[in-house]
């Protein structure tokens, strides 16, 4: 093995949103605790990761850590650009043949979904993609597929972007149904989640009283909006301490990949209806 230089890699595809700017920001700090510095890099689109990650590489790291995009071609595509050359860890979601922490997303929406049902929600719809593919997104989907399908109820699935306008257009436009519909939506994260209830609002339907929302993330901004949102909190710190763990193991020569799986805790606040009094925890 090669000198070490005392630096790791951080390759993500997106830096501008709190979820990924709050993750970066754990692994820089269980790094510095390593004694390690990063440097990072950004591949917006599929066709940059290779090139960002030998760039990466020409900058002589110790090994790399990769926000994984979850499409079923990454593995291989990050497994030929690097080559056995450092080690690899990838975060969130699963990536086959590598190191990585992934969150659990399918046993995660299962449970905020059932967490409405036992507040007595029948008709709770889905806002995000479609369980029946494979893609980002759709362990999410199949949580709540298989919520629904566990207590007897029918799904009803309304596509939705990761973004927070058209979720708000979505609120707006529920006026013309009425809550007969629905009366709760899981959404795929909390920017959709917060996009719904100020679009909900101009409606005229109230959160919660006439229809509960739940998020995922907890973004800052989730626990100081009205009402509160109740969602599930990523564990960023448990991510970045996870992934250093992965990576120290490599670098001591554990070669054999190992996938740590985590979970996201419901943090329960005002806009289920099962907690109206104000929760900023």
């Amino acid at each position: 093995m090669t000198e070490r230089t005392g630096t790791w890699g951080l390759l993500t595809h997106r830096i501008a949103r709190e979820i990924s700017g709050r993750q970066a920001d754990q692994i820089l700090r269980a790094a510095d605790r390593q004694d390690y510095q990063i440097l990072t890099s950004l591949a917006s689109h599929r066709s940059d990761q290779t090139v960002q990650i030998q760039q990466l590489l020409s900058r002589g790291i110790d090994g790399l850590f990769i926000d994984a995009r979850g499409d079923i071609e990454e593995s291989e595509r990050i497994l030929k650009a690097v080559r056995g050359r450092v080690p690899v860890v990838t975060l969130i979601h699963p990536t086959p043949n590598l190191s990585g922490v992934v969150l659990d997303h399918t046993t995660d929406f299962c449970e905020v979904t059932e967490h409405l049902i036992r507040l007595g929600h029948e008709q709770i719809g889905f806002i995000g993609a479609d369980w029946n593919e494979t893609r980002v997104g759709s362990a999410k989907a199949k949580g709540y597929l298989l919520a629904m399908q566990k207590h007897g109820l029918i799904p009803k699935r309304i596509p939705g972007s990761p973004f927070a306008k058209p979720a708000y257009h979505l609120g707006k436009r529920l006026r013309w149904f009425g809550t007969e519909i629905f009366t709760a939506f899981v959404c795929r994260n909390d920017y959709t989640a917060i996009g719904l209830c100020r679009g909900l609002h101009e409606s005229g339907i109230r959160v919660p009283e006439d229809m509960a929302v739940v998020g995922n993330g907890d973004i800052d901004l989730a626990a100081y909006m009205t009402p509160a949102l109740t969602t599930l909190a990523t564990p960023y710190e448990a991510i970045a301490q996870a992934a250093m763990e992965l990576m120290l193991e490599q670098l001591e020569g554990q070669d054999a990949p190992r996938q740590v799986t985590l979970t996201s805790p419901l943090v329960v606040r005002e806009s289920c209806g099962a907690n109206r009094s104000s929760n900023r925890s």
